[in-house]
């Protein structure tokens, strides 16, 4: 850019920046004044700017500020900068000349922002002068205030995407291809509008090119992803999310799913490092609780069964049952587990992480009885089975030992009386029940 073209773009930024507010979240002191510092010298007040040093405090700060401009570290504690994207667009939906600028640190951090095209408008590298700064903003807010031909092309064919017109929108968007060297953004779009028009294979092949362009761009891997997951191609999606979670910030959201495939094509070997990463966030809803403490006691059976690692399966169960607070169904499948696989010792210690309250009803005691099948006399454990069910306590598992144990103490007349009250009971298991029945 000419030293008149730095001269207007630097009043067009002026006009642009002023009394609209700015965010800048890093860590660093230094780097926070040096940021803000440099963004006075471009017209913007200080009194407009929020200076931060975390991640939550820069969350606040933009669902209250509402900035045009946010400029974050990479790293911000435990979570990323990138995250802080969709808080700005939340933020300010009506906005589309907003700017979100990255700072990393790395070559790693670097390739990840340049992969969230559209959503990261650019980057800077620590360590930067203030002039590099100056630079990389004035450049990228002239292409947000004024596009490319290649950038003004894709938001024509993103309206006919949005209304609908999906041959309207392919040709717009492979005139895009032509305007630009590694056109990844266009083939994200075209491939949406494959998906409108339901050409399975002609989308993958435009997420594919887009991937060919930059390995890890992503919009491109969320749509190949989408289109994976929807033709059930469960190995194929888990190693495209895998990806995605390799390189961008954890949600729930993915996560969920990322767990859910893990299970699926059997890459036990996976939960625990998506445990990790489930541990760093903050906002854990319900469902993907119940989806860490599942995923847990899933790969803790497969290392039981296979007999890969009893200490390691112990460790996950005991990761599942401190994550899940308590909750019955996560303690009762550990019991289950453990008892099926002749561990009653340790099944009993789970026991005892059972909340107090809890204790007394059905659930502990049906597990306790459990338990109690591999530890005690026949005659204990049916009079407890019968104690609970006078108490009116119905499970079909406490008649199924109830029934199995009355055999083996020789007492088939009140074993067949249970039977035919479970199968009453339950019509559906009428052949499990019968199968409890010594073969004649």
């Amino acid at each position: 850019m000419s030293s008149t073209g730095n001269v207007e773009a630097a009043k067009a930024f002026e006009a642009y920046i002023k009394d609209k507010k700015i965010v800048i979240a890093d860590p660093s002191s230094v780097s926070r004044a040096a940021i803000a510092q440099s963004m006075a010298k471009l017209g913007a007040k200080s009194s407009d700017m929020a200076l931060v040093t975390t991640y939550q405090l820069a969350e606040e700060a933009i669902s209250k500020l509402k900035p045009r401009v946010v400029i974050c570290d990479y790293d911000l504690g435990k979570r990323c900068g990138l995250e802080l994207i969709q808080k700005q667009k939340a933020a300010t939906p009506e906005v589309k000349d907003s700017l979100f600028i990255l700072v990393t640190g790395n070559t790693s951090q670097t390739a990840v922002a340049r992969a969230a095209e559209e959503d990261v408008d650019t980057f800077l590298i620590k360590p930067f002068s203030p002039e590099q700064l100056k630079s990389s903003v004035l450049r990228v807010a002239m292409l947000k205030l004024f596009p490319p031909p290649y950038l003004t092309e894709i938001e024509k064919g993103k309206i006919e995407l949005i209304a609908g017109r999906a041959d309207e929108a392919i040709k717009i968007l492979e005139h895009a291809k032509t305007l630009d060297k590694a056109p990844a953004l266009a083939c994200f779009y075209l491939g949406q509008a494959q998906m409108l028009k339901k050409v399975l294979e002609g989308a993958e092949g435009e997420y594919s090119e887009g991937l060919n362009f930059n390995k890890i761009h992503y919009k491109c891997m969320v749509g190949m992803y989408e289109l994976l997951a929807q033709q059930k191609k469960h190995k194929e999606a888990y190693d495209v999310i895998r990806k995605i979670a390799q390189y961008f910030p954890a949600n729930p959201q993915r996560l969920t799913a990322v767990l859910r495939l893990a299970i699926v094509t059997g890459s036990y070997e996976d939960v625990e490092r998506y445990y990790q990463i489930f541990t760093s966030i903050d906002d854990r809803n319900e469902e993907i609780i119940r989806y860490i403490c599942a995923a847990l006691v899933v790969c803790g059976k497969h290392y039981l069964t296979t007999n890969a690692s009893r200490a390691r399966a112990m460790e996950l169960f005991s990761k599942a049952a401190a994550t899940g607070a308590g909750r019955v169904k996560i303690l009762r499948e550990i019991v289950m587990t453990l008892v099926d696989a002749n561990l009653p010792k340790q099944a009993d210690d789970f026991l005892k992480k059972f909340p107090p309250a809890i204790q007394s009803g059905p659930d502990y005691q049906t597990m306790e009885l459990l338990v109690m099948n591999k530890t005690k006399d026949v005659g204990v454990v049916i009079d407890r089975a019968r104690t609970m069910i006078n108490n009116d306590i119905h499970e079909p598992m406490i008649y199924q030992i109830l029934i199995r144990r009355s055999y083996e103490a020789k007492l088939a007349d009140s074993a067949e009386d249970f039977m035919q009250k479970a199968i009453k009971r339950w019509p559906d298991q009428k052949a499990s029940f019968e199968a409890l029945a010594p073969k004649k």
